[in-house]
């Protein structure tokens, strides 16, 4: 399974970090995960994910498009039920604060001829491009700039073993809890720590055969 702030026979999952695995809403409308994949949706879905709610004013300095096309995004991703205006906020249109709908969303990518299966694959494409740049930028930009402290911290992990398949979707739980234990950071973000930054983990489980040795 991956996790990004968005998707899962075997299953891929975008959601925000801190997501309740439980309460993912599966996608299976081939249109709904067209719309969502899209770089400039994800990265708004990102920063909504850190910033709690945003304008489209202010999306667009953080993503770095003009407010006019984050405007069109944000009501493209609330027409698929990703995004919804914040409740209680002011103001309309640019100055219309919105918010990630609570509870991440994921897909199932079996690979058949089905247009769901498709649209699933391109999802997951966009997903998997973006998390490593994301990861490459880090490396080149963010984690030099960092404290030691935070810089021993950053870096990849991998691991082979040899597991059931109920064995692999019980340590994919087992991950999913732990990387969604702080749900509430969230969606709240007066309940962050007065010392949280917002950290990101991307994983990918790949069973590489179904041979025994």
């Amino acid at each position: 399974m991956s996790f990004d702030s968005a998707a899962e026979h075997r299953p891929d999952v975008d959601r925000e970090a801190g997501a309740d695995p439980a309460a993912a809403r599966r996608l299976a409308d081939p249109k709904a995960m067209r719309a969502l994949a899209h770089p400039v949706r994800l990265a708004l879905l990102d920063q909504l994910a850190v910033h709690g709610t945003l304008t489209a004013a202010r999306a667009a300095e953080l993503v770095g498009e003009s407010a006019a096309n984050c405007s069109f995004h944000l009501r493209t991703l609330a027409k698929y039920g990703f995004v919804e205006p914040a409740p209680g906020g002011p103001g309309s249109g640019r100055q219309r604060p919105w918010r990630r709908v609570p509870g991440g969303v994921g897909t199932t990518e079996v690979r058949d001829d089905s247009a769901e299966s498709a649209a699933a694959q391109a999802l997951t494409d966009v997903i998997v491009e973006r998390r490593l740049d994301a990861i490459r930028e880090y490396r080149a930009k963010v984690q030099p700039a960092l404290p030691a402290e935070w810089q021993e911290l950053s870096g990849h992990m991998n691991v082979i073993t040899h597991l059931t398949l109920e064995e692999s979707r019980q340590l994919r739980d087992t991950l999913l809890g732990l990387l969604t234990a702080y749900a509430d950071r969230e969606t709240d973000p007066a309940t962050r720590p007065a010392d949280a930054v917002p950290v990101q983990l991307f994983a990918y489980l790949m069973p590489e055969g179904t041979e025994s040795s």
